[in-house]
């Protein structure tokens, strides 16, 4: 007999009084809720969900506050947001003076050769200037220190000249800027992967820094989350939170490109894992950002009219990734965020399809330029849409970083979320963690 002699066993928790909003088909709204272990055992009045208490169920009233389900955010950085965690936090510099100033004062904490990591910052929200740091700044502010700050959207670097010298990087490398053949301060793209490398944490700081995400997700209310992006050293953390019983949040994994022929010979794809842990899709580059101007577009952006951005693989290369995948049954997530790039993968998906027809749910992350011609081929193909709603609050509204960029004309056309839910291709929504924040998306 149960203790409640009901023929149930007491509850764990009871939440009562409550506005408990289901977000099931019927869209029903309940006084309570009931919980054993990691289940919801119970949902209905409060009289109903007591009836299954005991002296050591914890009840927790409520007071009328809306209860919800646990957010899944489907596009995050969670490892690094939680390794970014003990560095330098840009992401409030009001201005680049406000910025520089920050870099000054740490480093006078710092010892001569000390690296100084920062990030967040977001030069269209200065009020001072909108034009990127550069090693002449970066230098007055940490003349012996090498400083490496990212930007928001991680797709730019400055850094100073004591940061160039240690990073040593070939000057042909895509993104490496020069001026007159000196370099500015300023890295994109490829350079940014190739200094994120040189500098990248342990397997230990990565599993510390999830262990810190997932305190930061559980105060924002989520749950589950995808990371979108994660090497070999990522997995080997979440391993060990899992195996250890310390991962105490459901995480899907995006694998790096440079991972493909391994999960290949090992037959390994979405889906692969448990209920805590699985591998999600194959993550892949196809263009850069907005922001570092390095998402490739088909009209010029505002103000540079040799300026398309940058498509991080030739027409060839990316095909033979996405037919690799396909073949295999590996899901793929493409970034895509121009209108030439979400063509480029459009063409290959399309490609992968003719030779063998497959319902793998392969997937655009962010699509911001899409066109309603674009949003019909994905429809007719079965792609998945993951946007982010928050850059629109971000960059989209009148005198943002996308009108300075592009224009108010294109801004109006960007991030299409209506036509992609009347168009009836599937729509999930993730942070990118900017900000990380499923309320303010």
């Amino acid at each position: 007999m149960s203790p409640n002699g009901l023929g149930r066993p007491a509850l764990d928790i009871a939440i009562v009084n409550a506005l408990v909003y289901t977000l099931d088909a019927s869209d029903t709204v309940a006084q309570a809720v009931g919980i054993n272990g990691n289940t919801i055992a119970l949902l209905g009045p409060k009289s109903e969900v007591q009836e299954f208490a005991d002296h050591r169920t914890r009840v927790i009233d409520a007071n009328g506050h809306v209860v919800l389900p646990g957010f899944v955010d489907a596009h995050t950085h969670f490892a690094q947001m939680g390794v970014r965690e003990s560095q330098l936090d840009l992401s409030d510099a009001t201005s680049k003076h406000e910025a520089l100033e920050r870099v000054r004062n740490l480093a006078i904490t710092r010892a001569d050769g000390e690296w100084m990591i920062g990030s967040g910052w977001d030069e269209s929200h200065w009020s001072d200037s909108n034009e990127y740091m550069n090693k002449e700044e970066l230098d007055a502010a940490s003349p012996n220190s090498p400083v490496l700050l990212r930007r928001v959207d991680g797709h730019l670097d400055c850094v100073n000249t004591r940061a160039l010298e240690i990073l040593n990087l070939p000057r042909d490398t895509i993104g490496y800027d020069l001026v007159d053949g000196e370099p500015t301060g300023v890295l994109k793209e490829d350079a940014v992967e190739l200094a994120a490398e040189l500098l990248e944490p342990s397997v230990e700081e990565f599993a510390s820094g999830i262990t810190t995400a997932t305190k930061i997700a559980y105060r924002r209310g989520v749950t589950s989350v995808q990371d979108a992006q994660v090497n070999g050293k990522m997995l080997k953390a979440y391993r060990a939170l899992n195996d250890s019983g310390q991962l105490n949040i459901r995480a899907n994994l995006m694998i790096t490109t440079d991972l493909l022929d391994e999960l290949v010979a090992l037959g390994l794809g979405a889906g692969f894992g448990n209920d805590r842990l699985q591998l999600g899709p194959l993550k892949v580059f196809s263009d850069g950002s907005i922001g570092a101007g390095t998402a490739a577009l088909t009209e010029p952006y505002l103000g540079n009219s040799e300026e398309l951005g940058l498509l991080m693989w030739s027409k060839e290369e990316l095909e033979d990734i996405v037919l690799k995948a396909h073949k295999n049954d590996i899901q793929l997530a493409i970034h895509a965020i121009g209108d030439r790039a979400i063509d480029l993968v459009l063409d290959c998906f399309e490609k992968a399809n003719s030779q063998q027809k497959k319902d793998l749910r392969h997937r655009i992350e962010h699509g911001e330029f899409l066109s309603e011609e674009q949003i019909a081929r994905m429809r007719k193909m079965k792609i998945i849409a993951s946007m982010q709603p928050n850059f629109v609050g971000q960059w989209g509204l009148a005198g943002g970083m996308y009108d300075h960029r592009l224009g108010r004309e294109r801004t109006t056309r960007m991030n299409p979320f209506a036509s992609v839910i009347k168009s009836g291709v599937p729509l999930v929504f993730g942070s990118d963690c900017m900000p990380f924040d499923p309320l303010y998306g």
